[in-house]
């Protein structure tokens, strides 16, 4: 997605020519327009997950995937479930996802002399929500982890719970099987961003993968059709959850995102296929 900042420039070619018509009292003064490419349409790029591209589903990646499942949960009063391409048997099939990552930070607009913005209904902005989950381990008392929630920066709409909750808020109990030392060597703090920019049916090449019967028939597709969650991490934005009304909520934090430039021919032929083209 490119986001383009047009900027008028009133810039007189000067040139020593005489000019041919002489009956005209003015002289013909030619204005050159010109765009600037804003510096975050530089960092939007697209890639792809790969099957072949992952690691193991280790037990941190687990609790990360807990929190999440555990904040939706709450937000969208629903129970949700995330689901693992290792649950659903899809870790011994081969398919690939095409994604487009949206920028982790927008400039601040710069309007230029003579711009008016038009008078619209604007809603507030949006602001970040901060999660504070005591997670309980198998025995002994919970500690305490934090999931920030950011609105995205590259889909139209942003999510009403941004403007709906309350800036901090504090979860029930999550219980976890793992022991008070695992825990205790965790990370505390996460950061993930929240769009709904994908396609409703974005999870499509899985489809004649996957084993339906561990489907859950309880997915909420009005509230995770479409959904996408990034994790924020090294100033880059990596997929985490993908949401289909299908298949309900995917969890892919193991997978590796690979660059979507570097691909063959067939490769391209199916993301053709695949891309979503709303802006």
């Amino acid at each position: 997605m490119l986001f383009i900042e047009a900027i008028n420039k009133a810039s007189p070619q000067s040139s020593g020519k005489k000019l041919i018509n002489r009956e005209r009292k003015r002289p013909t003064i030619s204005h050159k327009d010109s765009v600037d490419l804003s510096s975050a349409g530089n960092q939007v790029k697209e890639i792809h997950l790969d099957s072949h591209e992952k690691t193991q589903l280790t037990a941190p990646a687990s609790v990360f995937a807990n929190l999440i499942e555990h904040v939706l949960s709450h937000t969208m009063s629903t129970k949700l479930h995330l689901h693992s391409p290792e649950e659903l048997s899809l870790d011994s099939k081969e398919w690939k996802l095409f994604l487009q990552v949206p920028p982790i930070k927008t400039e601040s607009s710069q309007r230029t002399a003579g711009y008016i913005e038009p008078e619209i209904h604007k809603q507030p902005p949006a602001k970040q929500l901060i999660f504070h989950i005591p997670v309980k381990p198998a025995y002994g008392v919970p500690i305490e982890m934090t999931l920030l929630l950011s609105p995205h920066h590259g889909s139209p709409e942003t999510h009403s719970l941004f403007h709906t909750l309350p800036k901090e808020i504090w979860l029930p109990v999550l219980n976890t099987p793992y022991s008070p030392d695992f825990l205790s060597q965790q990370l505390t703090h996460y950061h993930i961003f929240l769009d709904q920019d994908g396609e409703p049916d974005q999870l499509s090449p899985l489809y004649s993968h996957i084993n339906q019967s561990k489907i859950s028939a309880n997915q909420d597709p009005t509230n995770t059709s479409g959904l996408r969650i990034w994790r924020a991490k090294n100033n880059a934005l990596t997929p985490v959850v993908l949401g289909d009304k299908e298949i309900g909520l995917l969890f892919f934090a193991h997978y590796k995102p690979l660059d979507s430039s570097a691909m063959s021919n067939d490769e391209r032929y199916l993301q053709a296929n695949n891309i979503y083209t709303k802006a």
